[in-house]
């Protein structure tokens, strides 16, 4: 017992000693500390390749490939995407041109828009909307995240293209503007 009085004696002039310790307070006052933060629109893209692999011009029939465009953006930003003619000789938009490896043949070849605006919209192979840099030839993806949606990119070589054998190639820019 002679313990447990010793303890609260201890207790209670530790109590006495922060109480007596303690500053006094004529009054309190207030402020507001704003926090405030700000975020620019802003996207960021990433493509595959259109590979076609091989064509077969005494085939009826057109053939088809797609690639992606990979879309990321902060809320709010409203991307468009454009898709430039490539880089050889008398490409538009609406028919661009791979070039031969080692001749000057040109093999035309087109760029559609998917069906549908959302994501992972897959290609149809019926697709007619030429995806170029006009104003009116740009996509307008919807769904885009933060981390990035995919959009397919559906390409179309014409049948019965009379041209040389050999490899083919051309480079697009996709851009997107926001």
């Amino acid at each position: 017992m002679k313990n447990f009085s010793a303890i609260v004696a201890g207790a209670a002039t530790a109590a006495l000693v922060v109480t007596a310790t303690a500053p006094a307070f004529a009054g309190t006052a207030t402020a507001t500390l704003e926090v405030t933060a700000s975020i620019d629109a802003s996207c960021t893209i990433s493509a595959t390749p259109v590979a076609f692999g091989a064509y077969n011009p005494t085939a009826a029939t057109a053939h088809y490939a797609s690639g992606n465009v990979t879309i990321g953006c902060v809320k709010g930003s409203a991307p468009t995407v454009a898709l430039s003619g490539g880089q050889n000789q008398g490409a538009t938009t609406i028919e661009r041109s791979m070039k031969h490896a080692t001749s000057a043949d040109l093999l035309p070849y087109s760029l559609f828009k998917p069906s549908a605006t959302a994501p992972n919209t897959a290609c149809a192979n019926t697709e007619a909307d030429a995806w170029g840099s006009d104003v009116a030839e740009r996509f307008s993806p919807s769904g885009v995240t933060l981390n990035g949606a995919v959009y397919h990119v559906c390409g179309k070589i014409a049948a019965g293209q009379d041209v040389s054998a050999g490899a083919y190639s051309d480079v697009v820019t996709a851009t997107v503007e926001f």
